[in-house]
Order: structure tokens, then C-alpha cells, then sequence
């Protein structure tokens, strides 16, 4: 079935009911091994708030930053294969295979591959929040928008150039922002390509030009699609924490795999792409 946004959401809840147990099981192992980083994250805080009330104690800095070194290490060694894993399940559902406690492993197996792909796509987010910061500060600083800034806050006395100067400035930013969002939508799918068995395409970089052919012409389709699915995540945890767990999120990893399935099947995208990944030195002349 070709992808749109209404056979995704038609779809989803059937193949849900087939596989929420796997699912739901997956989810919980996820959510029990981000327990240490939230620890972390609460411990850090409370660190840090030590260190204001007691500047004179560098221990506080240093403990600080040895626990931000093992929040990092075990985000990309535990937590990042483990998302792999658990995506994975997902696109097992929706393929109407049956996910398996095991499958949670599954960025494991190619972690080279989805640690380069995860590196690269915040490299390749991060170019429009650069040059929003340079060109935005650059905008403001040559139209005096700095100094105006300092002094308008307390006397309100912007001249038109500065202004304009500011105004400017946030307009780009605000490009910058959609801009990064765009290229976000575009690889979203990059992550799942790299864990992905039936596709033939290795490296980092072949893994986000794939996704990037496979969203042509379906990024908003799919801002819309990611968006309820927040949206719904966002209603299932309100309502308690138990359907959040048993129903929002594996109920969104369903759809994340049917969509990426149905953007892979059409127009045989993935027969050409196999071909064109699997043996790129075959163009050379023998």
C-alpha cells in the first residue's frame, strides 16, 4: 500500500494489537535503562547547585564533570543501541513479523553504523543552528542591534536601524530553524536504514542519502504525521503512565515502521536502491 497519512494511522492500530505485548516489553526495557541517566541528570543538577552556594569548592565542578562523562559514554555505548533495537521492533510489527525480546539488541550488531549515522545527522542539524548564531550575531553586531539591545530594555529607545538590524537577525534565525527542522524530517528515517536487514546499504552516509530519497516530496506528510503522533504520546501520558508505556509509545513505533515500510515499497524503491548500495564498485569497467 502506498504511504499517506491516513493508511499509516489506518493501519497502525491492527498491527498494534498483534505485537503491543513484544512491544510494550521493549518499551520497558528502554525506559529501565534510561532509569541511571535521569539519576544522573538529577544528580548534576543538584551538583551544580552546590557549586553556586559554594564556589570555593572545586570538588563540586570536578564531580560534575565526571558524572556529565558517564551520562555521555552511556547515552551512545547502552541507550542509543538499545533505540536502535527497540525501532527495530516496531518495523518488525509492521512488516506483520513477530518482534522478539532479543530484537532489542539489534543496534548492537551494527553499532559502527548507527553510532556514524547518529554523529553525522547532528553534525549535518547543527550547520543551520551555526550559521544562525554567526550570521544572526554578525546581522546585529553591524547594525549596532547589540547595543540597542543593552540600552532598549530599560529605556525602550530602538532606532530604526537597529531595528532593523534585530529584525533581521531573528528573521534568519527563524529560516535556520525551519530549515534545520526540514533536514531533521528528511533523515528520519536514517537511523531505521542503518538497522534494517533487507536493505543492503552500509556506511553512515549511504544510510541518510537513503532516507533523504525516501522522504522526496513527503516531508510535510510526515510533520504531520510526527506531530499527532507527539500529540498522542503527549495524551497517553497525561491520562497515566501505564498507557504511555503500553500504548502511546508502542503504538508510535508501529507507525514509525509502517511509514518507513510504505515509503520503502513504492515504485520498487527497494529493489533499485539495493541494487545501486549493494556493490558500488560495479561500474567500473572490468
Amino acid at each position: 500500500m502506498d504511504y499517506s497519512f491516513t493508511n499509516v494511522w489506518g493501519q497502525s492500530w491492527a498491527i498494534y494489537k498483534k505485537s503491543w505485548l513484544m512491544l510494550t516489553a521493549g518499551v520497558v526495557i528502554f525506559i529501565a535503562a534510561s532509569i541511571p541517566t535521569l539519576i544522573g541528570n538529577i544528580a548534576q543538577n543538584g551538583l551544580l547547585f552546590g557549586q553556586q552556594q559554594n564556589p570555593d569548592q572545586p570538588v563540586w565542578s570536578a564531580i560534575s564533570g565526571g558524572l556529565g562523562c558517564f551520562l555521555l559514554i552511556y547515552s551512545i555505548f547502552v541507550l542509543l543501541p538499545l533505540l536502535a533495537g527497540l525501532i527495530w521492533m516496531g518495523l518488525r510489527a509492521a512488516r506483520g513479523q513477530t518482534p522478539m525480546i532479543g530484537d532489542i539488541l539489534r543496534g548492537y550488531r551494527r553499532f559502527p553504523t548507527v553510532l556514524g549515522t547518529c554523529v553525522l545527522m547532528y553534525i549535518l542539524l547543527l550547520i543551520p543552528i551555526i550559521c544562525a548564531v554567526g550570521v544572526g550575531a554578525a546581522i546585529a553586531f553591524f547594525g549596532d542591534g547589540l547595543e540597542a539591545m543593552k540600552d532598549g530594555l530599560q529605556k525602550t529607545d530602538f532606532d530604526n536601524y537597529s531595528r532593523v538590524a534585530i529584525l533581521a537577525a531573528c528573521g534568519w534565525a527563524l529560516i535556520c530553524v525551519v530549515v534545520m527542522y526540514w533536514i531533521g524530517l528528511r533523515m528520519s528515517f536514517a537511523l531505521l536504514v542503518a538497522v534494517d536487514e533487507s536493505i543492503t546499504a552500509r556506511g553512515p552516509l549511504a544510510c541518510i542519502e537513503m532516507s533523504w530519497k525516501m522522504t522526496r516530496g513527503r516531508a510535510l506528510s510526515l510533520l504531520g504525521l510526527f506531530i499527532t503522533v507527539y500529540v498522542m504520546i503527549i495524551a497517553t501520558l497525561f491520562a497515566c503512565c501505564l498507557p504511555v508505556i503500553g500504548l502511546g509509545y508502542p503504538l508510535a513505533l508501529t507507525m514509525y515502521g509502517l511509514a518507513y515500510t510504505m515509503l520503502l515499497n513504492r515504485d520498487g524503491f527497494t529493489d533499485q536502491h539495493n541494487n545501486q548500495f549493494a556493490n558500488p564498485t560495479t561500474d567500473a569497467p572490468s
